[in-house]
């Protein structure tokens, strides 16, 4: 299998430690109470028919402010669980779109970089642009090949939501090397 050409932003975030963290992100089996730094009264969010009890909206959008983003909500309604993260750096701007999954905790989120408030090419699905790296670095196809987190508890979100905005300010500070 000839592996994928990245675009500038995937060879952004291939720079970082994202491809791998993207896949850990998603494994909704590990302790993520070991590794947040908040202690919650009720952390798993594991109902009793074996799903996850869906978080608020801004409840989410916290946890990526308290990380130190610019968080923002794009659309209201039940049926529409969306909201923007911005990562600054000088004139770059990382912005993020999360789409919550209605009834789920999964995160749709799709990139763009802004230089100078022009945009630099078309927001990309960070699902795929992980995929993409792993690939072309000659890694197996990852399984299953675009996985989206799922929130599982409130440790998940605190440190997910941190660890991206730690690469969305990597990606921010080095755009222009």
């Amino acid at each position: 299998m000839t592996s994928p050409a990245l675009s500038p932003l995937a060879r952004a975030l291939a720079r970082t430690d994202f491809a791998e963290n993207w896949y850990r992100w998603c494994d909704a089996r590990r302790d993520w109470a070991a590794e947040a730094t908040g202690v919650y009264d009720e952390d798993s969010l594991l109902t009793a028919s074996g799903g996850f009890a869906a978080l608020p909206v801004g409840e989410f959008m916290q946890a990526y402010r308290a990380a130190g983003a610019e968080v923002s909500r794009i659309s209201t309604g039940p049926r529409h669980r969306s909201f923007a993260v911005e990562v600054a750096a000088g004139d770059v701007v990382c912005s993020l779109t999360v789409q919550l999954g209605r009834g789920l905790n999964s995160q749709e989120c799709r990139l763009a970089v802004l230089t100078g408030g022009e945009r630099q090419g078309e927001p990309e699905m960070l699902h795929a642009m992980a995929r993409a790296i792993r690939l072309s670095r000659g890694e197996p196809e990852p399984d299953p090949p675009y996985p989206r987190p799922i929130i599982g508890s409130r440790g998940q979100l605190e440190v997910v939501s941190r660890e991206i905005v730690d690469v969305l300010g990597q990606v921010a500070r080095g755009w222009a090397s």
